[in-house]
């Protein structure tokens, strides 16, 4: 009995022996070859080899840098928010930035840069027609009193005018329906791949968007000098034919911030509400002539909240983070 349990004994210590029970036993048994049997590189393969670089990030170097770490930003009430810095796409902040949410006359961004493609003549004469009349919002020049095209724009981009959008979409040349087509066409050419447009003006609920889609919009819109020179200013005046002045403000009140002065300046923004969109808004921010970011913020609790929101998330992305040119 005492030599079956000895051999029981030898043949166990033998099997774990060849088989060590976790990892670390394992690493201790591996041997490396021996040192004739190893392949050494040749004089040009070392030379090649000590050559090679990792292709650098994109932009890498221009990239702000978060000096304060533990901040993670400000309390908002809108649903969805997003701070990116322009030049690199960097995400500074984000909220919801993925949720689809309609987006009320923010459309009209898209709505005038389909227009401005067909290169039009913005000094023609031009008027807004009673089939062009859309209720909601303000309607801030008279039916059949002729203006220019260009005074339309501004009406519809300063004041969100939504009959004055009606009336650059009928101007295009194109049916109502192809008209909508083409934004849509345009927003999937600019990568706004989660957009439906089914109106120009952003009257209907169904406009819907999400954060990172609108920063693209805003991204692109503004890179005509036409909207940009529209969507800064604070007030527009526009003088019929008829010798009628109208004074159309813009729907920006942060035009009259802290944001548009020195060292700051807003370089362009746009607007919306619908009782479904709740209240948004976007813009495009510099310091110092640089250092743009994009501030997006869709469904805030109110007209005033909406400007406090976005006015937050700006000071506080250009308190926490260093540009490079900075450092």
């Amino acid at each position: 009995m005492m030599v079956k349990m000895l051999v029981q004994t030898l043949i166990a210590m033998a099997v774990f022996q060849m088989f060590p029970y976790d990892a670390g036993v394992m690493e201790r048994h591996a041997v490396l070859p021996d040192a004739a049997s190893r392949v050494s590189p040749g004089l040009s393969e070392t030379l090649e080899l000590s050559q090679k670089t990792l292709p650098p990030a994109p932009d890498a170097a221009r990239q702000p840098v978060k000096v304060q770490k533990t901040s993670m930003g400000v309390v908002t009430s809108a649903v969805s928010a997003l701070v990116i810095d322009r030049v690199t796409g960097s995400v500074l902040f984000e909220k919801n930035s993925g949720v689809s949410r309609s987006i009320g006359s923010m459309t009209k961004l898209m709505t005038a840069y389909v227009f401005l493609q067909s290169d039009p003549d913005l000094q023609a004469p031009a008027e807004i027609q009673p089939s062009d009349v859309r209720l909601g919002g303000v309607q801030h020049l008279r039916a059949g009193d002729q203006v220019t095209v260009r005074d339309l724009l501004y009406a519809s981009l300063v004041g969100s005018d939504n009959s004055a959008t009606a009336a650059l979409a009928r101007l295009s040349g194109l049916s109502p329906g192809d008209f909508v087509a083409r934004m849509n066409e345009v927003a999937a050419d600019i990568g706004m791949r989660n957009t439906t447009f089914v109106d120009p003006a952003g009257l209907s609920p169904d406009n819907r968007s999400v954060a990172t889609d609108l920063v693209r919009l805003l991204d692109q819109t503004m890179k005509d000098e036409v909207i940009r020179a529209a969507t800064e200013l604070p007030v527009a005046s526009v003088t019929s034919v008829s010798g009628k002045t109208y004074r159309i403000e813009n729907t920006n009140d942060l035009l009259h911030s802290f944001l548009n002065q020195p060292p700051f300046q807003m370089t362009g923004g746009k607007t919306g509400f619908l009782p479904e969109a709740g209240y948004c808004f976007g813009a495009v921010i510099a310091e110092h002539g640089a250092h743009e970011i994009t501030v997006v913020v869709l469904g805030s609790d109110s007209e005033h909240g909406r400007f406090q929101d976005a006015k937050a998330l700006a000071a506080w992305a250009y308190k926490a983070y260093d540009w490079p040119d900075e450092i």
